[in-house]
């Protein structure tokens, strides 16, 4: 694993890690972090999704962050019920789905690509010049890394948002 690999990961679970821990011991207005607690979710899913996806091409990685997506989803399902978390939209931990979705979805469309293409999907949602060559594969962008790019967004952000 690279140093990034290890700074994303120790932050993005560092950050969980306080932020349950300012909750859990009323230390900060509760109200206040039930409301803003997405953003952090939010925030990394699509920081994952566009920028380190290419790091998903590593199984171990890929792995790692799938257990740590896992225990996530094993958080969400047992805590979704607590009255103090309930909110118009279903309940503030809804964004601890986003994070083994978006593993799942890249997960998925890097396989369809692979058995298409023979080669590793690409990202390119904010990337709109159809004539850029990928530094790391060499290759142009081509119209199925836009498709499954926007649709692998609309995944994440439908999937998390309404379902249960």
């Amino acid at each position: 694993m690279k140093k990034i690999d290890w700074t994303l990961l120790l932050a993005y679970i560092g950050i969980h890690i306080i932020i349950g821990l300012i909750y859990v011991f009323d230390l900060y207005d509760r109200e206040w972090i039930q409301d803003f607690y997405f953003v952090i979710p939010f925030i990394y899913v699509f920081l994952i999704f566009d920028i380190y996806h290419k790091r998903f091409w590593n199984n171990r990685i890929l792995l790692i962050w799938g257990i740590i997506g896992i225990v996530q989803l094993a958080v969400y399902y047992n805590y979704r019920d607590l009255p103090e978390i309930q909110a118009v939209n279903g309940n503030d931990l809804i964004w601890l789905k986003a994070l083994p979705l978006t593993i799942f979805t890249s997960f998925i469309l890097n396989l369809i690509n692979k058995k298409i293409y023979g080669d590793n999907f690409i990202v390119t949602a904010f990337r709109l010049d159809p004539n850029r060559i990928d530094q790391k594969d060499r290759r142009k962008l081509r119209p199925a890394d836009y498709i499954f790019s926007v649709s692998g967004f609309m995944i994440i952000i439908f999937g998390t948002v309404f379902t249960n």
